[in-house]
């Protein structure tokens, strides 16, 4: 497998590798969206669950992931040039287990505190710093004439990742794959 630094010119030889590129980023992308975005999700239930925050509190939640995912995107500026491709997109993918995780079983117990809640809001941002290394490195492995096609792809279906967490994070609410089924 190449990465970014084996791509010293884009050749019309190497664009099947500049779409698996494509599609593996942009499923990773979607992910980060989602993670990025469950808190919002999720921010909106917690009273009915038996959290008992303020409305000042439960936005604090729903701000931090968007403040954190905006610091986040600076630091992502550099990580393919540093890391490569390869490297950032699996490392802060998988990163994305933390909050997904840690959101789980944090809402089923009533007793998790609001700090808890904050650092796994700021953790979500992961999400959205993933943007500002996926997006560039997407054109860097194709040729300026299919760049605008592939990005268009990226940030479309990848943005699918915030209705996608949108419609399905209550549900996953009420089936409690972690703890206890949480009823509104």
């Amino acid at each position: 497998h190449r990465d970014l630094h084996s791509f010293p010119t884009r050749r019309s030889s190497d664009l099947p590798i500049a779409w698996r590129t494509l599609w593996i980023t942009t499923f990773c992308l979607t992910l980060s969206f989602t993670t990025w975005f469950m808190v919002s999700a999720i921010v909106v239930k917690l009273t009915g669950i038996g959290f008992k925050f303020t409305p000042q509190e439960l936005f604090w939640l729903n701000a931090m992931p968007g403040l954190a995912a905006g610091t986040l995107r600076i630091i992502h500026t550099f990580l393919i040039p540093v890391f490569g491709t390869r490297k950032t997109v699996t490392v802060s993918t998988l990163l994305l287990a933390i909050p997904a995780v840690g959101w789980g079983f944090a809402v089923t117990n009533p007793n998790t505190s609001y700090s808890t809640f904050m650092i796994l809001a700021f953790l979500a941002g992961l999400g959205g710093g993933n943007f500002s290394s996926f997006m560039p490195s997407t054109s860097l492995f194709f040729p300026k004439t299919k760049q605008g096609t592939a990005l268009g792809i990226q940030a479309g279906i990848g943005n699918f990742g915030v209705s996608l967490v949108q419609f399905v994070t209550p549900a996953i609410l009420g089936l409690a794959l972690v703890g206890t089924p949480q009823t509104f």
